[in-house]
């Protein structure tokens, strides 16, 4: 008879279900290890060494516990199951729904993952190394958690009692293109991608609209390569997430309250506070609710070339129904008539910029570039619209923006309008 790989003999069966059953222990161990903070995924050798010693106490021979040792560091290493798909430069999103089911996007197409993590214990290890990455926290009293990953990628992650099985979902960032490379591959036309840089050369005032997905946070990266080295732009986030680096940069990240309810900083107060930074623009990847207040108090008041994006179907949606309607949830403008939270937001913005994507092909695009004017009445005029596989001139010319960019001794080339 064969050898035992532990020091009883059992059989082949036997052998298995103690291997798989001392195994899960051992991930046990290392998981409460880690939360107290005794190690971390970092030291690998101390990791290695503590769970040897963890399983010789267990009864496990040299072998067994070197075969142990040796599946759970591939699990710490890296992104471990989704490793693959963490360092595919084309992969955009990674959502791992449960331990058996993960599917990412990649060049606008969604995608099953043939990997999976062996159970739910399994991926709740992982889920503890990316909280560990993050700095942050994740547990039964704490089960819902947005965060960073060092690479700067968005990561949700919510777990039981709050989800029926624990789940990922993490925002990369690709390689951020220039306006060139867009024009390049259809997104702008050649005179819509010359006014977008005149846009923001010239200092305007914008809004990025669109759907889940549809590259608002990308655009305002794209939108800041474009600052000059002299400005001192302020990005204002609740996680974060957007991937600028320009000269001089601040960033300011909301800050969740605590497990007993205490120490937020919400946008709002950012935002606020945000404005005795002196900062020459004030960027807000997304804005929610009633800190969108602030957004228009920070354009109107000199921090011209502002940037912010929202969920909406339409400018003219934006601008008369959702802006209205987050605008309701400001103490400062809640007072404020219908009419007149229409008529504060179009003294604040310049522009309002719509990002598609396009659900058969994956493809992004910008579907229009309009105006927003305030006389004789505030309304959104779209000066660039999608037509077929380009976006093409309204022929409607933007004065008031043209008049703006004077001030900067900035003139837009009128050819751009031309239907």
């Amino acid at each position: 008879m064969n050898k035992s790989i532990f020091k009883d003999t059992h059989s082949q069966g036997e052998d298995q279900f103690k291997k798989e059953e001392i195994t899960e222990l051992a991930r046990q161990f290392l998981t409460h290890e880690i939360r107290q903070k005794s190690l971390d995924f970092a030291q690998e050798d101390r990791v290695a060494k503590k769970l040897q010693e963890y399983l010789q106490n267990k009864g496990c021979n040299y072998q067994l516990c070197n075969q142990i040792v040796e599946s759970i560091l591939v699990d710490i290493r890296g992104y471990g199951v989704i490793d693959p798909l963490a360092s595919d430069p084309l992969v955009t999103d990674i959502i791992i729904h449960k331990h058996d089911d993960i599917t990412y996007e990649k060049n606008g197409q969604k995608l099953n993952f043939t990997n999976t993590f062996r159970d739910q214990n399994h991926l709740m290890m992982f889920i503890e190394k990316l909280a560990y990455l993050s700095k942050s926290r994740v547990d039964i009293s704490n089960p819902l958690v947005t965060f960073t990953l060092p690479e700067g990628w968005r990561t949700a992650v919510s777990i039981p009692p709050i989800s029926l099985h624990p789940s990922v979902a993490i925002r990369k960032f690709t390689k951020v293109p220039t306006v060139q490379q867009l024009i390049k591959n259809n997104y702008f036309s050649e005179q819509a991608g010359l006014f977008f840089q005149a846009m923001i050369e010239s200092k305007r005032n914008i809004l990025f609209i669109g759907g889940m997905g549809s590259g608002k946070t990308t655009m305002i990266a794209i939108a800041s390569s474009l600052f000059k080295n002299d400005e001192h732009p302020l990005l204002i986030e609740e996680v974060m997430e957007c991937p600028m680096d320009v000269p001089h940069l601040r960033r300011l990240v909301a800050k969740p309250p605590s497990v007993e309810g205490t120490g937020a900083i919400p946008l709002a107060l950012l935002l606020k506070q945000g404005l005795m930074m002196k900062p020459t623009r004030v960027i807000v990847s997304e804005v929610r609710d009633g800190a969108i207040f602030y957004m228009f108090q920070a354009m109107l008041v000199g921090h011209e070339g502002s940037m912010s994006t929202i969920h909406a179907n339409s400018a003219q949606e934006a601008l008369m129904k959702r802006i209205p309607s987050m605008l309701s949830m400001s103490h400062e403008a809640s007072l404020l008539s219908q009419e007149e939270k229409i008529a504060y937001a179009a003294s604040a913005l310049h522009f309002i910029v719509h990002l598609e994507q396009d659900p058969k092909t994956g493809r992004r695009y910008c579907k229009s570039i309009s105006e927003i004017v305030e006389d004789p009445e505030p309304k959104a005029i779209d000066i660039f619209v999608q037509q077929g596989d380009t976006i093409k001139a309204t022929g409607h010319i933007p004065h008031r923006a043209i008049k703006g960019a004077a001030h900067y001794n900035y003139e837009y080339n009128m050819d751009w309008f031309k239907a």
